[in-house]
Protein backbone atom coordinates (compact mmCIF):
# COMPACT_ATOMS: atom_id res chain seq x y z
CA UNK A 1 0.00 0.00 0.00
CA UNK A 2 0.86 3.67 -0.56
CA UNK A 3 0.20 6.86 0.58
CA UNK A 4 0.59 10.05 -1.76
CA UNK A 5 1.12 12.91 0.45
CA UNK A 6 2.17 16.81 0.82
CA UNK A 7 4.74 17.92 3.08
CA UNK A 8 3.06 16.86 6.67
CA UNK A 9 3.91 20.62 7.80
CA UNK A 10 1.64 22.09 5.38
CA UNK A 11 -0.80 19.52 4.73
CA UNK A 12 -3.65 18.77 7.04
CA UNK A 13 -5.31 16.74 4.86
CA UNK A 14 -2.20 14.84 4.06
CA UNK A 15 -1.71 14.39 7.69
CA UNK A 16 -4.60 12.84 8.48
CA UNK A 17 -4.67 9.33 6.80
CA UNK A 18 -1.35 9.58 7.64
CA UNK A 19 -1.58 9.82 11.30
CA UNK A 20 -4.52 6.91 11.18
CA UNK A 21 -2.32 4.39 9.64
CA UNK A 22 0.81 5.07 12.04
CA UNK A 23 -1.83 4.76 15.07
CA UNK A 24 -2.84 1.41 13.70
CA UNK A 25 0.44 0.19 12.75
CA UNK A 26 -0.59 -0.36 9.30
CA UNK A 27 2.04 -0.68 6.77
CA UNK A 28 2.49 1.67 3.74
CA UNK A 29 5.27 3.16 1.90
CA UNK A 30 4.84 6.98 1.87
CA UNK A 31 5.26 8.70 -1.28
CA UNK A 32 6.02 12.29 -0.71
CA UNK A 33 5.28 15.44 -3.38
CA UNK A 34 6.51 19.01 -2.57
CA UNK A 35 3.11 20.81 -2.82
CA UNK A 36 5.05 24.28 -3.89
CA UNK A 37 7.15 22.84 -5.85
CA UNK A 38 6.06 23.71 -9.99
CA UNK A 39 6.19 20.25 -10.97
CA UNK A 40 3.26 19.38 -8.32
CA UNK A 41 0.21 18.70 -10.75
CA UNK A 42 2.56 17.23 -13.44
CA UNK A 43 3.61 14.67 -10.75
CA UNK A 44 0.06 14.27 -9.12
CA UNK A 45 -2.08 13.52 -12.07
CA UNK A 46 0.66 10.65 -12.47
CA UNK A 47 -1.33 9.09 -9.46
CA UNK A 48 -5.14 10.74 -9.37
CA UNK A 49 -6.74 12.82 -12.09
CA UNK A 50 -8.05 15.08 -9.06
CA UNK A 51 -4.82 16.48 -9.30
CA UNK A 52 -4.79 16.84 -5.01
CA UNK A 53 -2.88 14.95 -2.22
CA UNK A 54 -4.13 11.99 -0.29
CA UNK A 55 -4.09 9.68 -2.76
CA UNK A 56 -3.93 5.92 -1.18
CA UNK A 57 -3.03 3.03 -4.05
CA UNK A 58 -3.64 -0.32 -1.81
CA UNK A 59 -3.48 -2.92 -5.16
CA UNK A 60 -5.15 -2.15 -7.69
CA UNK A 61 -7.39 0.02 -5.52
CA UNK A 62 -7.20 3.82 -6.22
CA UNK A 63 -8.68 5.91 -3.36
CA UNK A 64 -8.14 9.97 -2.79
CA UNK A 65 -9.35 12.63 -0.76
CA UNK A 66 -8.35 12.22 2.95
CA UNK A 67 -12.13 11.26 4.60
CA UNK A 68 -12.64 8.62 1.75
CA UNK A 69 -9.01 7.15 2.46
CA UNK A 70 -9.60 6.99 6.22
CA UNK A 71 -13.58 5.49 5.40
CA UNK A 72 -11.20 3.02 3.07
CA UNK A 73 -8.84 2.01 5.74
CA UNK A 74 -11.71 1.82 8.61
CA UNK A 75 -13.56 -0.60 6.85
CA UNK A 76 -10.74 -3.02 4.95
CA UNK A 77 -7.89 -3.03 7.74
CA UNK A 78 -10.04 -2.67 10.75
CA UNK A 79 -13.32 -3.44 10.51
CA UNK A 80 -14.89 -0.45 10.92
CA UNK A 81 -12.59 0.27 14.06
CA UNK A 82 -11.46 3.43 12.96
CA UNK A 83 -14.72 4.73 14.18
CA UNK A 84 -16.46 4.52 17.55
CA UNK A 85 -18.75 1.06 17.50
CA UNK A 86 -21.86 3.13 19.33
CA UNK A 87 -23.78 4.66 16.99
CA UNK A 88 -24.83 7.65 18.58
CA UNK A 89 -21.17 8.32 18.79
CA UNK A 90 -20.02 6.85 15.87
CA UNK A 91 -22.46 9.76 14.29
CA UNK A 92 -21.43 12.12 16.05
CA UNK A 93 -17.87 12.08 15.02
CA UNK A 94 -19.13 11.34 11.46
CA UNK A 95 -20.38 14.52 11.76
CA UNK A 96 -17.77 16.65 13.38
CA UNK A 97 -15.41 15.44 11.05
CA UNK A 98 -17.19 16.04 8.10
CA UNK A 99 -17.62 19.90 9.61
CA UNK A 100 -13.74 20.09 9.72
CA UNK A 101 -13.08 18.77 6.33
CA UNK A 102 -15.46 20.65 4.63
CA UNK A 103 -16.30 24.08 6.72
CA UNK A 104 -14.17 26.51 8.27
CA UNK A 105 -13.03 28.23 4.69
CA UNK A 106 -12.07 31.68 6.13
CA UNK A 107 -9.67 30.04 8.67
CA UNK A 108 -8.12 28.17 5.45
CA UNK A 109 -7.37 31.09 4.16
CA UNK A 110 -6.41 33.00 6.35
CA UNK A 111 -4.37 30.99 8.61
CA UNK A 112 -2.99 27.79 6.62
CA UNK A 113 -1.40 24.99 8.14
CA UNK A 114 2.03 25.57 9.03
CA UNK A 115 3.29 23.64 12.03
CA UNK A 116 6.72 25.71 12.00
CA UNK A 117 5.21 29.10 11.68
CA UNK A 118 5.87 31.74 14.69
CA UNK A 119 5.00 35.05 15.77
CA UNK A 120 2.29 35.41 12.74
CA UNK A 121 -0.20 37.82 12.90
CA UNK A 122 -3.20 37.50 11.58
CA UNK A 123 -6.19 40.32 12.09
CA UNK A 124 -8.96 38.15 13.50
CA UNK A 125 -11.94 39.16 11.69
CA UNK A 126 -15.69 38.61 13.12
CA UNK A 127 -15.73 35.89 10.27
CA UNK A 128 -12.38 34.25 11.74
CA UNK A 129 -12.96 34.55 15.72
CA UNK A 130 -16.92 33.02 15.02
CA UNK A 131 -14.87 29.96 13.31
CA UNK A 132 -12.68 29.82 15.93
CA UNK A 133 -15.18 29.68 18.54
CA UNK A 134 -16.53 27.06 16.90
CA UNK A 135 -13.58 24.79 16.75
CA UNK A 136 -13.26 25.57 20.43
CA UNK A 137 -16.62 24.81 20.89
CA UNK A 138 -16.59 21.70 19.03
CA UNK A 139 -13.28 20.55 20.41
CA UNK A 140 -14.18 21.21 24.29
CA UNK A 141 -17.29 19.56 24.19
CA UNK A 142 -16.02 16.12 22.54
CA UNK A 143 -13.13 16.06 25.13
CA UNK A 144 -15.31 16.78 28.00
CA UNK A 145 -17.77 14.17 27.22
CA UNK A 146 -15.22 11.39 25.73
CA UNK A 147 -11.37 12.56 27.22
Amino acid sequence: MQLVIGNKNYSSWSLRPWLLLKEFSISFAEIRISLYAGEFQKVIRKYSQAGKVPVLIDSDILVWDSLAICEYISEKYLSGKGWPNDLNIRAQARSCSAEMHSGFITLRNRMPMNCRATQRSVALTPELQAEIQRIDQLWSELRSRYC
